[in-house]
């Protein structure tokens, strides 16, 4: 392993015990909307921080709550502190720390650690991709069994899309707001997902995206061209079969948009 790669392991795994104490968790601040902040998801960045510069100092970090600015040129990291702080505030276990490195603007490796069960996913570039629980590291494999699928987004496409798996009666459609449902899909429990929002930061979903891509999911943008992750919506599915029926989804979305049908 990196030590890029176990560092970010530790820092997300040791932020996790934190967040899972709930210190802070009702400490609740409006970002505007319908987003909120918690004083646990500020100090969980803060421990990820120190931690990451302890480890590479002078590595920009680019954070949710702290912000920061990706370099012109060298590595940096993209850290979540809590992805999922509505269901955390709400003691709803779905949520996650997300910590990605960029080299080369591409991810190479990410750690995340899932709230509530000790467990942490983690890959690197060419290495596949792992789970670290009850003190053993386990390789895992996407896979497309579970039927189970997870969309996120708001505006109409979203609603579209979301009402086209609902009407094909052959999935279980799952919405919640965290991106662990990537380390789902990386892992497993989820056949796979889409991603429709418009103005998701990178730090939600770099390490999802890269973590299940190494763990064998086939990821795309909402087009099926190649992902990158400062885009704004994904596919990701454990099969290329099950790739194809959500990216059918999304382009009848967008044609029922087009008609102005599906109302």
């Amino acid at each position: 392993m990196r030590p890029e790669t176990e560092a970010a392991l530790v820092a997300a795994l040791e932020a996790m015990r934190g967040i899972d104490s709930r210190a802070g968790a009702h400490d609740i601040t409006s970002k505007g909307g319908i987003d909120l902040v918690t004083a646990a998801d500020v100090r969980a960045e803060d421990s990820i921080r120190a931690a990451l510069q302890a480890a590479f100092p002078g590595m920009p970090v680019i954070g949710e709550e702290r912000g920061g600015s990706a370099p012109a040129h060298g590595p940096y990291w993209l850290v979540d502190p809590i992805c999922g702080t509505r269901p955390y505030a709400s003691s709803v276990p779905l949520y996650c720390s997300n910590v990605a490195l960029v080299e080369n603007d591409r991810v190479t490796a990410a750690a995340i650690a899932i709230g509530t069960s000790g467990e942490a996913l983690y890959a690197e570039q060419g290495g596949g991709a792992w789970i670290r629980a009850g003190g053993a590291d386990l390789p895992i494999q996407a896979s497309d069994t579970s039927h189970a699928l997870w969309f996120d987004g708001r505006g109409e496409l979203a609603a579209h899309v979301v009402r086209q798996a609902i009407l094909r009666e052959r999935w279980y459609v799952w919405q919640f707001s965290s991106s662990v449902a990537y380390a789902y899909v990386a892992c497993g429990r989820m056949a796979g997902l889409v991603q429709c929002s418009g103005h998701l930061s990178s730090v939600h979903t770099a390490a999802g995206c890269f973590v299940a891509e190494q763990a064998g999911a086939v990821i795309t943008n909402l087009d099926g061209g190649p992902w990158h992750f400062n885009i704004p919506g994904y596919i990701i599915a454990a099969s290329p079969e099950l790739h194809g029926q959500l990216l059918d989804l999304v382009e009848k979305g967008r044609a029922e948009i087009g008609s102005g049908n599906g109302h």
